[in-house]
């Protein structure tokens, strides 16, 4: 009879805690571990990522919520940020800019301009300066529409962070 009780008074209490109101998203948001908003993720991982979000996979909501993405609410009209709850970097699309971010760790910038090296041969350095303070390197990339790829660095609360960034301004 003590068991049943409990049990009722467990479940009662339950449901006077019911997450009425609250869409899907919030409620993972809300239980996201905040430091992995931007993660601290491997080279691997963000070149991966880099690849798989930016670069040959599609770039929309579908494609990156079936890899366990949810979006934070939009804050810039036209861009989404999508994050996770693991160390895979945080990613950002747009129609003509998609970039992925993560805490610098060693060993990112190497493998992401053997990324470039690799996968865009025809890629040239240019000057990174016009494009923002915070853009460490650039390429052009001879691509159909004509791209850019970038990395910035930036700090947030002491720690810095890392981004691999595409810009395609003539894409629709």
């Amino acid at each position: 009879m003590i068991r049943a009780l409990a049990a009722i008074s467990l479940c009662a209490g339950l449901a006077a805690c019911s997450a009425e109101g609250v869409s899907p998203d919030t409620a993972e948001l809300r239980n996201t571990w905040r430091g992995n908003l931007v993660p601290k993720s491997s080279p691997a991982l963000m070149v991966n990522a880099f690849d798989r979000f930016c670069t040959t996979g599609p770039r929309d909501d579908a494609a990156l919520r079936a890899a366990g993405y949810v979006p934070l609410p939009e804050r810039t009209p036209g861009a989404r940020a999508y994050v996770i709850d693991d160390s895979r970097p945080a990613v950002a699309v747009s129609d003509t800019m998609c970039l992925v971010q993560a805490e610098s760790r060693t060993g990112q910038t190497t493998r992401f301009q053997n990324y470039v090296a690799a996968t865009y041969p025809g890629a040239r350095a240019i000057d990174p300066e016009p494009l923002g303070r915070n853009i460490e390197q650039a390429w052009s990339i001879p691509t159909d529409p004509p791209a850019i790829i970038a990395t910035e660095r930036t700090v947030s609360v002491g720690w810095y962070r890392y981004a691999l960034i595409l810009f395609q301004p003539g894409a629709t």
